[in-house]
Formats: structure tokens, C-alpha cells, sequence
């Protein structure tokens, strides 16, 4: 099965229909977490693609993790804010069997750390998903908007608990301690995009959190940062970016 994971709150009710519409007809099943909702919107639950769920705890973003997938499924990590083309399913399998989804992890948005992280969690090379990248090579951590993995390679919601707002650094934690790579994929600029929501409400995570991340934080992040001897290098078998 090829799926796609998202997690989104009310907020985001007027972008939502529209990350939705970008992702569903690449995908087998969308399992969609409603955070701080109390009912399932009705063009939701007709979608015989959608399968979505109201936890009893206000997740955030660890609720790309309340769906449990099949070891051999084809996972996409997807968000409400993010503009996806139509072809970015078939492109993205297309890059990642060629090198490998057994034992890699692929996306857009990734991160290569400092070894000595004096600046915390921005002591970082970061590859920016809105930006041109014709580089394949091995970093840190990749962002779970943009991420595909196998079923297998997707920790457990026990894991990811208590990791809201930062399930980038924990899935990349997890990945160390399986020996899992992560390979950030080539794009042309605006490949992907953002799509901004009109609620005044509505905070991106990097302002509110990531920007200033807890010393907690950054503890982990040295658990895997620069740890592994494959970061910075060149994906030999990486495809051309094709029309």
C-alpha cells in the first residue's frame, strides 16, 4: 500500500481541503489525525480514501504516528501547510527505489548538524524544501512533511510520545538506533511550497519552537548528529532529476 500520514487541528480548517486534495489522488489511503476536533467534518468521513481518527490527547504533530502501517507499505509523511505537485508520489518512489527503501529514509527538508552544536539546534547545514537541490547525499534529519519511508522504518506511536513539535529530531533518533540512512532528495526550486493559512491563530513551529529549541531538545540531537561516517556524502545510485 502507498499511504499518506498527516496531522492537522482546527486552525487549519481552511488549508486542510486543500493539502488533502494535493495528496489523496497519489495515494492508496490518507490516515488523517484531527487533533482538537469533536467531530470528523462530514467531506472527510464520505472520502472512502480517508481514514481519519479524533484522539483522546492533543498530539500535534506525533499524530502522524497514530496509524500504525504494514511493514512493506510505502509511508508519506505529509503536512496541511505544504503544497504538493501532482507528481511528487511517482518522483519521490521513482528516486527511492532506485537507491534503496530498505534500509534509507528519503525527503525534501533536511538537516546536517554541527558536530559541536554551539548553537544549539541551528548549528546546521539545512536543505530547505522550497529550495533548488540537485544534491543526494546523507544528512542528519529530514523533516516529516517531507519524508517517505517504509512501514518498518516508521517507529512506533510509544516511541514518538512526548516528542511534540519535534518529531524530526526524535524519528531522526530512532533512525540512529536502527542503522537506518536518511538521504535528502534533489527538487527544482518550488518543487514544493508552502500554503499559508488565514487564521490569525495559526503559528508555524519553527517560530514558536524550533528556533529556540529546550535544551532537552538539543540533548538528542546530539544522541545521532554527525555520528554516522555516511553524513555529507554522495548517494551513489541517486537517478537524475527527470521531466
Amino acid at each position: 500500500m502507498i499511504r499518506a500520514h498527516m496531522a492537522t487541528y482546527p486552525v487549519r480548517a481552511d488549508v486542510l481541503p486543500l493539502a488533502v486534495e494535493d495528496i489523496l489522488s497519489q495515494v492508496d489511503l490518507l490516515f488523517l489525525t484531527l487533533n482538537e476536533y469533536s467531530a470528523v467534518p462530514e467531506w472527510i468521513e464520505s472520502s472512502p480514501k480517508i481514514e481519519a481518527s479524533i484522539p483522546t490527547e492533543d498530539f500535534k504533530d506525533v499524530g502522524k504516528f497514530v496509524h500504525k502501517p504494514g511493514d512493506d507499505d510505502v509511508v508519506f509523511f505529509v503536512d496541511d501547510d505544504i503544497k504538493y505537485p501532482d507528481d511528487y508520489v511517482e518522483r519521490s518512489i521513482y528516486q527511492a527505489r532506485a537507491i534503496g527503501l530498505n534500509d534509507n529514509v528519503f525527503g525534501y527538508h533536511a538537516s546536517t548538524y554541527d558536530k559541536d552544536l554551539e548553537q544549539g539546534a541551528n548549528s546546521r547545514r539545512a536543505f530547505s524544501f522550497k529550495r533548488r537541490n540537485w544534491s543526494v547525499e546523507y544528512v542528519d534529519q529530514i523533516g516529516t512533511g517531507t519524508m517517505i519511508a517504509l512501514g518498518k522504518n516508521v517507529p512506533p506511536l510509544a516511541y514518538m510520545r512526548g516528542s511534540q513539535r519535534f518529531v524530526d529530531v526524535r524519528y531522526a533518533k530512532w533512525l540512529f538506533e536502527k542503522a537506518v540512512n536518511l538521504v535528502v532528495l534533489p527538487r527544482t526550486p518550488r518543487y514544493l511550497d508552502e500554503r499559508n493559512s488565514k487564521n490569525a491563530d495559526d503559528t508555524a513551529i519553527y517560530e514558536t519552537f524550533t528556533k529556540n529549541s529546550p535544551r532537552a531538545v538539543v540533548d538528542e540531537i546530539r544522541t545521532f548528529a554527525g555520528k554516522s561516517p555516511l553524513i555529507g556524502k554522495k548517494v551513489d545510485k541517486a537517478q537524475p532529476w527527470y521531466s
